[in-house]
């Protein structure tokens, strides 16, 4: 349930607190916010969600977006569902979400009156709202739940969204979720220091090159490499998101360097 999802949340936020506190002792260079110290906002949920099964995978992610001053829980109610949330909260235009918003009330092929609650709503650096269904693919098809929602978007109210988005395991790699999701956890603890040191090093390296070439130039250890990650993120540097980031990715120059 939501409760008891938010006090594990807590108690994980909790852990990782003296975590930060002992690396940033030991440590000045990692440029680690305040946030880290700021007991989380609860989740913005508007139904619980039901307890765990063995059928699925549920949680919550603790997560820092634009539009909150610090940390918010953000629930997920199946492995899918976890993964498109990574995929959003590594995606730089997107500014704001929040998952199980409010019903949208509408009238289904056969006449009859029905609610449907989105798994995520999200607004775009540019203003723009979207309503979000994740679904299997296989599942999706065999509902014919394209048609359902073709219903929902026609009752839809333009204060709540912009437009409807079906998201489904076809849409997206494995890769680029396992990606999105170290992105984020390096974000919370970058090391400045070893990014100006990339950043020098990517002035006068030939590129391409493998992760593991540029990480035995900085000497950073893992430092090197969550510096790597990040500079892909940020621009400096282009590699295959779709494949797990690793030594031996290949990268080359941003448009961003």
């Amino acid at each position: 349930m939501q409760f008891d999802t938010q006090k594990k949340v807590e108690a994980v936020w909790d852990a990782q607190r003296v975590s930060n506190r002992s690396k940033n002792n030991m440590n000045d260079n990692d440029d680690s916010s305040d946030r880290g110290d700021l007991a989380p906002l609860p989740s913005r949920a508007t139904r619980n969600i039901p307890k765990r099964s063995r059928a699925s995978s549920r949680g919550a992610i603790l997560a820092h977006l634009p539009s909150d001053n610090h940390t918010r829980v953000i629930q997920y109610e199946s492995k899918l569902e976890q993964r498109v949330l990574w995929l959003f909260l590594a995606n730089k235009d997107v500014v704001d979400i929040r998952e199980q918003p409010v019903p949208v009330f509408y009238t289904d092929h056969l006449g009859r009156r029905k609610s449907h609650v989105f798994d995520f709503w999200v607004q775009l650096r540019s203003g723009r709202r979207l309503a979000v269904a994740v679904k299997p693919a296989k599942h999706a098809l065999k509902r014919n739940f394209a048609r359902e929602l073709r219903h929902v978007r026609r009752s839809m109210r333009k204060t709540f969204a912009d437009d409807v988005v079906l998201i489904t395991d076809q849409d997206f790699q494995r890769g680029e979720a396992i990606n999105a999701q170290r992105y984020c956890e390096f974000s919370w603890h970058r090391c400045r220091q070893t990014e100006i040191e990339l950043r020098e090093l990517l002035a006068s390296v030939e590129l391409p090159a493998r992760i593991s070439a540029l990480c035995d130039q900085l000497a950073k250890g893992g430092k090197g490499f969550r510096a790597v990650f990040l500079a892909i993120y940020d621009g400096l540097l282009v590699a295959d998101l779709t494949r797990p980031i690793g030594m031996d990715t290949l990268v080359t120059v941003g448009g961003a360097a």
